[in-house]
Formats: structure tokens, sequence, C-alpha cells
């Protein structure tokens, strides 16, 4: 007689395990985010290549923490707001300096405050995967519109680059086969990805656009002008918003502007023949907007796989008052002190604001260094040894770029400080993404560093 058929009690035996894991990755990383990474993430700390940040298991004993490190002192002048670091571009900084670094976020902040900007105060924010997941730029957005009210999502992927590149005003869902690419993933030959970092490409494709949060009045399609290109609409709750035909003789960068009906919720964009978008903006005339343009597995050379004239116009083009760039969490898993990497990683960030500078030379931009971040040591979990060289080389890069610094490294406690922020809760157990607590509360030091930097620029 053959032996009775058991595959009926092993499958819910594995399915059991599977919903224990999940459960106990939640519980031990504090938010989906970070589980997610964990999922698709590479082991390697010593390959620079294509995954997100590596993850360890929970630790069972951290590293002791020394003592939390000085920020520099705050003299009530432009030069140190807080954990933000400003730089002189024009005189002797403090007390003979004529311009700063920040002045042109601040000086589009003041006319937001008096309803003369014309449109939203607009921030752009760069990022790997600790940006990517939309808690800490989201959070900078809410404070923001709160104090200068609801200017719309802001720049948004119609189709992302990574299905953890997620923004928290809006849902997206899409058909009919579409290829996206960007700088650090799936790369395209030509290098457009548009201003961020990231296009997607269709044959007859569709996908839609649901705000869950917040309004929008205005759009404008960012898309390529190309050879045999195709025909986009884009239709509201109203009916047809825009009908662009894509086809030029050239590959080059396109825009189509249109005004959306109020109360309007959902946005479709349906596609004939070939089409590619880099995305749309979702704004409305007053307020502010945060852009969330992180992208899983960024590091400092990714940048460099843009096309940089097409990148420059891109950013032009988008009019950021403010962008911001956090980058690091990958390459300092990989970086080791003394190593010829690290010794030419400030050169390499110098590149990554180059273009950005060049294509906004009245903005302002500011580097956020990456959190402190700890490994495995012998049962124990230091920090890594990189991080203060890896801080320091962004801070000089930043400045050497006319750039303003924001060391959350230092801030958060610098050596030993992902320990601690563990025992907190405050970031996960990969000790490089946040959980929900952790992101709140660095973005409202961000918020509150920005809001008094405006203040003393502001003072008479």
């Amino acid at each position: 007689m053959s032996a009775p058929d058991r595959s009926w009690t092993i499958a819910p035996t594995i399915l059991w395990f599977g919903v224990a894991l999940g459960i106990g990755l939640w519980w031990s990383d504090g938010n989906l985010d970070a589980v997610a990474d964990r999922l698709t993430s590479g082991r390697d700390p010593d390959a620079p290549g294509t995954a997100g940040p590596g993850f360890t298991g929970a630790p069972v004993v951290v590293a002791e923490v020394d003592p939390k490190p000085a920020l520099p002192p705050d003299t009530g002048d432009r030069s140190h707001v807080g954990a933000l670091e400003d730089v002189c571009v024009d005189g002797t900084a403090p007390s003979a300096c004529k311009r700063w670094g920040m002045d042109g976020f601040y000086r589009a902040m003041a006319e937001t405050k008096k309803r003369k900007l014309g449109r939203a105060l607009r921030v752009s924010w760069f990022g790997d995967s600790v940006i990517a997941t939309d808690a800490i730029p989201g959070r900078l957005r809410a404070r923001l519109q709160g104090e200068l009210g609801d200017g719309g999502p802001g720049f948004v992927y119609i189709v992302p680059p990574h299905r953890f590149c997620v923004h928290e005003a809006i849902t997206r869902s899409s058909g009919g086969g579409w290829a996206a690419y960007a700088i650090s993933t799936a790369q395209i030959s030509d290098g457009l990805y548009g201003v961020g970092g990231s296009t997607a490409e269709t044959h007859d494709g569709h996908a839609s656009l649901k705000l869950v949060s917040g309004t929008a009045t205005e759009i404008e399609l960012y898309y390529l002008s190309q050879p045999k290109g195709g025909t986009a609409t884009v239709t509201g709750d109203a009916g047809q918003i825009a009908r662009i035909e894509t086809a030029a003789d050239t590959k080059q960068p396109g825009y189509a502007a249109g005004t959306v009906a109020a109360g309007t919720k959902k946005l479709d964009i349906t596609t004939e023949g070939k089409v590619r978008l880099f995305g749309v903006s979702l704004e409305n005339t007053t307020g502010a907007v945060v852009d969330n343009l992180g992208i899983v597995s960024v590091n400092v050379k990714s940048f460099a796989n843009a096309n940089a004239a097409h990148f420059i116009a891109e950013l032009g083009h988008r009019n950021a008052d403010l962008v911001m760039i956090m980058i690091g969490a990958n390459e300092a898993q990989w970086l080791s002190p003394g190593d010829k990497d690290t010794k030419e990683y400030q050169a390499h960030y110098e590149q990554v604001l180059a273009p950005i500078r060049k294509a906004r030379p009245d903005g302002a931009c500011l580097v956020v260094s990456p959190t402190d971040q700890a490994e495995a040591v012998d049962g124990k979990y230091p920090s890594r040894a990189v991080m203060p060289m890896l801080v320091e080389a962004q801070r000089k890069a930043a400045h050497a770029q006319g750039c303003a610094f924001y060391s959350t490294y230092h801030w958060m406690g610098g050596k030993g400080s992902a320990a601690t922020w563990f025992r907190k809760g405050l970031v996960g157990s990969d000790f490089q993404h946040l959980s929900r607590k952790g992101a709140n509360k660095m973005a409202d030091a961000i918020y509150d560093s920005l809001v008094t930097g405006f203040q003393r620029y502001a003072k008479p």
C-alpha cells in the first residue's frame, strides 16, 4: 500500500511559520519599510553593487555609548542653527557675510508668507531608501504645509522605480506594461532620467494617481520628446486636462501644464504608442511642497549615471527653492577608514552637488548626513568606524559647493548613538532605517532648524 499523502499537514506548518516570521520582523524592525528592505537587500557589506542597505539580525548586546559629542555652538548668528551649519558664499562668515548658502530658500519662504512667490514653495529631497519610504520627507511636508499652507504633493513618479519608493499623499496604479529605470537600479543607456533620477516607458500603457491627502489645482507632466514618440492623455474627474504629442526629431525634455478642477482626487494617464515619462508635478498656487526623490540603493556614485546636461536642465525647470540630499547609508557599508574610495569620497560628493549648484545658482542646497550606523563585531554592535570620516567628507563637499550642511550623525549623538536609538525604538535592527517615531523626531529637528534659520534671516 502506498504511503498516505501528508502534504496537507506540511503546508499549514509552512504558512504559519511565514506568518510568525513576518510578525517577528515587523516587531523587531518597528515598521514595514525596514522589513521590506530587509527582504530585498544584499548581505555582502564589501560589495558596493546594486543592493540596498544591508541588514543584520536584531542584536542581543549593544556596544557601550560614548558621551554625546557637542554640536558646534549656537551663538545666535547665521552660521549654526542647531545641527544646521550654513556656509558663507559671499564675504567673511559670520559677521561680514553678504550672502549665505540658505538665503535663496529663506527669501522664497518670506515671499510665500506674503503670498508674493506666485507658486508653491518647493523643496526637492534626494536620497536613498531612508528617504524613499517618505516617512521623513512626508513629516517635513506636513510641518511646512502646516506653517505655509497646502502646496500639494509636489513632484511624484508616475510609475516608481522601486515598489518601496512611496509618497504618502498619493496612491499609484498602472497597467499595460511599463519598464521603469533609475540611476541606481535598472539603468537606461541614454542616461536621461529626468529631475527625479527615474524614468518609465510604455507602449499603450495606462496609469492612475489618487490623492489621499491634500489638494492639487495645477499639474505639469514631465516627459521625453523622442523620435516615433506616441501620445499621452491626462484626464481628471471633470474630463481631459491635457493631450501631449511626444514625437520629435531628437530626444529632449518636454513639459505640459494643465489646470485641475477643484476637488479632483484622481488623475488618469493613458498612452498611445511609445511614451516615456519622468513624473508629474501636483501643486497649488500657494503653500509648500516637498518632493520625495529618494530611490532605493542610491549611493554617491549613482548620480554619475545620469546625463549631466539633461539633469541640469530638468533641475532648472523644476526650480526648487531648496534641494536636499541625504545619501551615505549604502556606501557606509563598504567604505573603510584609509581605503582609496574613502579618501576620494569628498570629490565624488562634490560631483553630486556640482550640477545642482549649476542648475539652481539662486536657490539653496542642504546636505543632510546619514545617521549613525552600527555593525556586528564580536557579539556587539559598535558604530561603523568610517562614519566620522564619511560625515566630515560630506561636510567639506557641501561647503566647497556652497551648500549648507546638517549633521544628523552629531545631532543624534555621534558615535554609539545608533545603539541608543535602537534601544529607544527610534531605529530598526538594521541600525539604518528609522522607525516612524525616529523619522518624526529627525524631520521635526530639521524643520525647527529651517524655521529658526529663517527667523534669523528675517530679523532686522
